[in-house]
């Protein structure tokens, strides 16, 4: 990861502004950037499923999540240029249900014996039950690890 990067990161966490979701989506594509071959592979989910679960979840909150997103572009250009294609497509896809089912989709595939409205019902329950989006999607990781595979 370039130094630009690490700095811009670093003032990212500092950002009251930020929430915690859009600073591990930050975090994510801008470290995910940085691997050579892919080798990050090995030490986390798939990416599909990755970028699925952050979609959904900006969907819970999507005005918002676009709004810091937004700060981000203007604010920290460098790790923008990391996370424009998801901000790209939460912005044009005004019809999120269906990328929201085509996200619940994705991660249903991935986890047996779990129907697309399973995941939709369990994102919305943690969304519901917990004090922020960050919160809520490591309920939902820990759900989809509890699940078999």
């Amino acid at each position: 990861m370039s130094e630009k990067k690490f700095d811009e990161l670093q003032k990212l966490y500092d950002s009251t502004k930020i929430g915690s979701l859009v600073q591990e989506i930050c975090e994510y594509y801008s470290t995910q950037d940085g691997y050579e071959d892919n080798s990050y592979q090995d030490e986390i989910e798939p990416t599909e499923i990755v970028e699925s679960i952050y979609v959904l979840f900006c969907l819970q909150s999507r005005e918002q999540i676009l709004d810091e997103m937004a700060l981000v572009q203007k604010k920290y250009p460098t790790i923008y240029s990391s996370i424009k294609s998801l901000h790209n497509t939460l912005l044009v896809n005004m019809d999120y249900q269906s990328l929201e089912a085509s996200c619940a989709k994705k991660i249903a595939a991935y986890v047996k014996d779990t129907s697309s409205n399973e995941v939709l019902s369990h994102a919305d329950m943690f969304s519901r039950s917990s004090n922020n989006l960050a919160e809520a999607e490591d309920k939902f990781y820990t759900w989809l690890h509890s699940r078999s595979r």
